[in-house]
């Protein structure tokens, strides 16, 4: 394992520490204070100095996410709220939307409110407000490198006999600055069922500023409304915060490489480009990406959305006839990595990779 420039074999490694968390590791605490009480968390810490944390209460969601001090994530005024606060009623979700890094929509719904199939659906589906069940955390070692890793299950049971289960797990190297994230959601009931996943990954302040700039393989842009039209050309960059600033939604479609991946970079600022984020996920799994541009202040946050649906809803989705099912027994695999990037050439070499071809 490479730590501080310079190679360390496990052996000689763990010869130096008391413990493997005095490099990093994972802690497994619980809030007691205000809406949070009882909410847990396991804040996941690298040696190379990202840490963030996962809520099993919360379907093993990210909410904050720091890398050397600086936060990754834009963490809504709501705070970290008890999913027994949830409500499924309209846009009503939003009052418990925590955001931080990464909130999971779905599993049966996602997107804007509709009536589909005789049921009144809320915003974003309730998988976000469901807690995680077979909890299991720890440090993995395989020779030399060590992995840490949260793992654990989700579970939505409509009311029309289906049944879909996410395994999820997330992991990093202990040396790294990177996570993944993997779910493998399945429909474990009798009949079968409308499957819609789309990840609410949140950036904010200070990784975000007025100065950022996001590189992406976009071969075409849509906006989803008049307003957001207005600004479809500049959909790339960021503006300052403003108190009368409305959000902006784009559509995307991307191109992926050989590999068929595709990598989105936000650069944090344009004029020194030497601190980012990537994103990377493949196209065949998430066919639908969003953009959520707001810049309104104590709203300033830039959603990158990748999905299988849009975000007008499922009766939407039905109507235009890109709803997804999954029949009883049928599975899916969703997986998305996002790593800092730390310096000039680890910048430019993201950049680079997000050219069109």
């Amino acid at each position: 394992m490479q730590l501080w420039k310079q190679e360390w074999p496990r052996k000689e490694l763990l010869k130096r520490v008391g413990l493997a968390n005095q490099l990093g590791g994972i802690e497994h605490v619980v809030c007691c204070d205000g809406r949070a009480r009882g909410v847990e968390l396991l804040t996941v810490r690298t040696a190379a100095g990202l840490e963030f944390s996962v809520v099993p209460s919360r379907a093993l969601d990210i909410y904050s996410a720091r890398y050397q001090g600086r936060s990754l994530s834009w963490n809504s005024p709501v705070g970290l709220v008890h999913p027994a606060y949830y409500d499924s009623r309209g846009l009503e979700w939003l009052k418990t939307f925590s955001a931080g890094l990464v909130t999971t929509c779905g599993l049966t719904t996602a997107g804007a409110p509709s009536v589909d199939a005789d049921q009144d659906l809320g915003l974003h589906g309730s998988i976000s407000a469901t807690p995680a069940e077979r909890l299991h955390y720890g440090e993995r070692w395989d020779e030399d490198e060590c992995t840490l890793q949260v793992s654990g299950v989700i579970r939505e049971v409509p009311e029309n006999g289906a049944a879909l289960v996410a395994t999820r797990r997330i992991s990093t190297l202990l040396n790294g600055k990177s996570l993944r994230v993997l779910d493998h959601v399945e429909n474990v009931g009798s009949v079968k069922s409308p499957h819609m996943q789309l990840y609410h990954i949140n950036l904010g302040f200070p990784l975000l500023t007025e100065y950022s700039r996001i590189y992406a393989p976009s071969k075409d842009q849509q906006a989803r409304d008049p307003y957001s039209s207005q600004n479809l050309a500049s959909w790339a960059v960021m503006d300052q915060p403003s108190a009368n600033a409305t959000e902006h939604v784009f559509y995307h479609d991307m191109q992926p490489d050989k590999s068929g991946m595709v990598a989105i970079v936000v650069v944090s600022d344009q004029r020194q480009p030497d601190f980012g984020l990537e994103l990377r996920y493949p196209k065949t799994q998430f066919p639908c990406f969003t953009q959520w541009k707001m810049t309104q202040s104590h709203y300033f946050v830039l959603g990158l959305e990748p999905a299988n649906c849009h975000v007008g809803g499922r009766y939407a989705e039905r109507q235009n006839g890109t709803l997804q099912f999954l029949q009883p027994l049928e599975s899916r695999t969703f997986e998305f990595e996002l790593e800092v990037l730390d310096g000039h050439a680890e910048v430019a070499r993201a950049v680079q990779n997000t050219s069109v071809s």
